[in-house]
């Protein structure tokens, strides 16, 4: 019988391991760090007001704020995020690469206007006007130009699109009146009319398109790493649940949110934060209930440009249950 003892309980400790390692509990093996990757700027608006205490213990999660679009892609490519918020249309193409990501839902569902200090009224009157804007090519500038078409407007020959190659010239450009014309995200838009009152939205991209989508364009998303979700699905879960509240948070006290994302990033005003919040267009939606927005703004950016959605339309797995 001796014999056998060291033989049993080493069965046992191997089926022990095995059970823990296929838990969603933390404390049946070491703490999990998780890894939330978020761009700076308006994407931190619907994390900053999440409540810790309302994710299970044994969890440790881990932000990390990216300034540069590349970095970001390489952070996904990488598989160094576990969730991150990041636009829709990189989520499809880090989908089409194989890189197993799923979509949670949108969250922002578009920051973009164009502003005027002139006396306009609508999309007839841009013709003949500069418009400066940043992005060429990228998710911005397809919305533009497609709304731009469904109003009957030319982008290339009835005005002229002006290109600035930092985000950081829209606003001092339009402030200096060296253009009186501007197309610009939150919380861009804030700083303009605090700073110049006579100054007015000319066209809201949001409302736009949902005249003719019937919804607005699912700008950016939540998204999570496949494996992550299939490994842990009690913490996914209740992280999603997390976020969602958080959304509503920052839209019903916009002022603490916007000390929430100071506290994340000093660079950004907790004041000006507080005001565009209300015109960012928060609304955390599931991937399935989002997907007829999704797959009408994705055919939208494939017929301008394949490559902006990663060659193809997502498949269904795509898609977060």
């Amino acid at each position: 019988m001796k014999r056998f003892l060291p033989v049993l309980f080493l069965l046992v400790i191997v089926v022990l391991s095995l059970q823990a390692r296929g838990s969603d509990d933390p404390s049946a093996y070491e703490s999990v760090t998780v890894r939330l990757i978020v761009p700076n700027g308006a994407t931190l608006v619907p994390i900053a007001l999440m409540d810790e205490d309302s994710i299970a213990a044994g969890y440790d999660v881990e932000l990390e704020i990216i300034k540069s679009s590349d970095l970001l892609a390489a952070r996904i490519i990488s598989g160094d995020a576990d969730f991150a918020v990041i636009p829709s249309n990189l989520a499809a193409i880090m989908a089409n690469k194989g890189t197993g990501i799923r979509l949670v839902g949108p969250v922002i569902w578009g920051l973009s206007y164009v502003v005027t200090s002139e006396d306009l009224n609508g999309w007839d009157d841009l013709r003949g006007k500069r418009v400066p804007m940043i992005g060429r090519g990228l998710t911005p500038d397809i919305t533009f130009r497609h709304l731009l078409e469904e109003n009957g407007l030319n982008p290339d020959e009835d005005l002229e699109i002006v290109y600035v190659s930092a985000a950081t010239e829209l606003v001092p450009t339009f402030l200096t009146g060296r253009s009186t014309v501007s197309m610009m995200p939150e919380p861009m838009i804030t700083t303009v009319l605090s700073r110049k009152p006579d100054t007015q939205i000319l066209v809201d991209i949001q409302e736009e398109w949902r005249k003719r989508y019937g919804s607005s364009y699912p700008q950016a998303s939540l998204v999570v790493s496949g494996a992550f979700a299939e490994e842990y699905p009690d913490f996914s879960r209740d992280f999603i649940e997390a976020f969602a509240a958080a959304v509503e948070a920052a839209k019903s006290d916009p002022v603490a949110a916007g000390k929430a994302v100071n506290a994340l990033a000093p660079e950004l005003n907790a004041d000006i934060i507080a005001e565009a919040i209300p015109r960012m267009n928060l609304e955390f939606v599931s991937a399935n209930e989002a997907r007829p927005a999704l797959e009408d703004y994705f055919g939208v950016l494939e017929a301008f440009n394949p490559a902006t959605i990663g060659g193809k339309l997502p498949t269904d797995d795509f898609y977060l249950p």
